[in-house]
């Protein structure tokens, strides 16, 4: 499967300006900065149509979008991810959790979106340090996920997904403003470039495991 990532243009920069490097991907994955601040009251009045042009854009390259961006529910804000699927746009995710004092809120949902391509599990900005989001969509079975974050100043985010990656038994894909990052089932970096746009073939790889933990004197198997 062929991913085509870019770091920090917006949808309509690429759209206009560099569609070729999409032509005949898969996936294609933008940044925080993809679709901008999306307001649900303009979109239902017909003011803005980001949706619809996603939902276009997915359509016309015959793959599926996936897209940061920010969205306004009526003067609340909270960092999401759309995802677009050969002319239908499939759902909106939000961050679930909020570290720091932001005008920005938690949303509430995970969710794996069942495409073409397989199924799509997302994670949102700083969900990614909790391990439950990551758990969650694997348990979930997503075939792999992609991980969009605005900016990451220290090492703890590649961190994060390696150690989800491998406990897992998933791929995740992250795309910060810094750098684009694939780590495979067994923790490893198999892909970093810090390019605008770059492209990656990624191998579909799942690796479930049997686990016996004793708890309270009772020894019990999960799979």
């Amino acid at each position: 499967m062929e991913i085509c990532f870019v770091k920090n243009r917006s949808l309509y920069n690429f759209w206009n300006e560099s569609l070729e490097e999409a032509v005949g991907k898969d996936v294609l994955v933008f940044g925080a900065k993809g679709l901008g601040l999306i307001s649900y009251k303009k979109e239902l009045e017909a003011e803005t149509e980001y949706f619809q042009d996603v939902a276009k854009l997915s359509k016309q390259l015959k793959n599926v979008i996936v897209s940061g961006c920010d969205t306004d529910t009526y003067g609340v804000y909270r960092h999401s991810v759309v995802v677009a699927d050969c002319g239908r746009v499939l759902g909106v995710s939000d961050m679930c959790h909020v570290l720091d004092e932001s005008e920005f809120v938690s949303g509430g949902n995970y969710r794996v979106y069942d495409t073409s391509k397989g199924r799509i599990g997302i994670i949102v900005g700083d969900d990614l340090y909790f391990f439950e989001s990551s758990r969650v969509l694997s348990l979930c079975d997503a075939d792999y996920i992609f991980c969009i974050i605005k900016k990451t100043t220290n090492a703890i985010a590649q961190i994060m997904q390696r150690a989800c990656s491998f406990s897992n038994g998933v791929s995740i894909s992250l795309l910060t403003e810094n750098y684009v990052s694939v780590a495979d089932i067994r923790g490893n970096v198999c892909f970093f470039s810090s390019k605008d746009i770059s492209s990656y073939k990624l191998k579909i790889e799942k690796e479930y495991r049997q686990i016996t933990a004793r708890r309270k004197g009772i020894t019990d198997e999960i799979i």
